[in-house]
């Protein structure tokens, strides 16, 4: 394993010293892929805020720095206000990130499905490219959000939840998932809930947009 590493250690450094800015085209899948797909991590977690606090909270670019500081440099790519047919660009950059692929990853998200009008608010979207081949992260990615009333109807409490589904590649499935699957699982399903239900209680956030 330790010379395997060291080899796509140094492919990835070579990517990342001549192909800085391609972005590599992923295979595009259906909603069903979040509860078909080879990986998917989901959370679940109720919070005392409204649905529309919370779903504010998650469109708001900057409190992901809060909850979700993995991603980062959040660049639309079409004008506000957001929803289905939006588009932007994410980096994304943690430590497994460096050590296997050497650095911060770009990802181009496409919103394809978007209500932010009913009791229950959600989106999801697809990642259309990735800044590394696909032979070295994943062939597929979707990812949805939604935010729902509580069972006992109470209006300052709401549930999150959030799917995150994955088809990846030979290498990060069969070669890495023995240190890549635990890493993402702790991030997407206890690390981030975690963090948001702090936020919120400190009340970190939501963040005010001010006068």
């Amino acid at each position: 394993r330790r010379s395997s590493l060291i080899t796509h250690y140094q492919t990835v450094k070579l990517y990342n010293t001549t192909m800085p800015c391609c972005l590599f085209k992923l295979r595009q899948e259906p909603e069903s892929f979040l509860e078909t797909a080879p990986w998917i991590f989901k959370a679940e977690i109720e919070l005392d805020v409204s649905v529309e606090t919370l779903f504010q909270i998650v469109m708001d670019d900057r409190a992901w720095e809060v909850w979700h500081p993995e991603v980062k440099n959040i660049q639309w790519k079409t004008d506000a206000p957001h929803g289905k047919g939006s588009s932007r660009t994410v980096q994304y950059h943690d430590w497994l990130s460096t050590l296997l692929l050497c650095g911060a990853v770009t990802m181009e998200e496409l919103y394809d499905n978007f209500d932010d009008t009913g009791s229950t608010k959600f989106f999801s979207h697809t990642v259309t490219a990735i800044g590394r081949p696909k032979f070295m992260m994943y062939r597929a990615a979707r990812e949805e959000f939604k935010v729902i009333p509580t069972s006992d109807k109470n209006p300052n409490r709401c549930k999150f939840i959030r799917t995150v589904a994955l088809d990846p590649s030979f290498l990060s499935r069969y070669l890495f998932g023995w240190i890549s699957y635990p890493a993402m699982k702790e991030i997407f399903t206890k690390k981030c809930p975690k963090r948001l239900e702090e936020a919120i209680q400190e009340k970190r956030l939501p963040i005010d947009i001010g006068p």
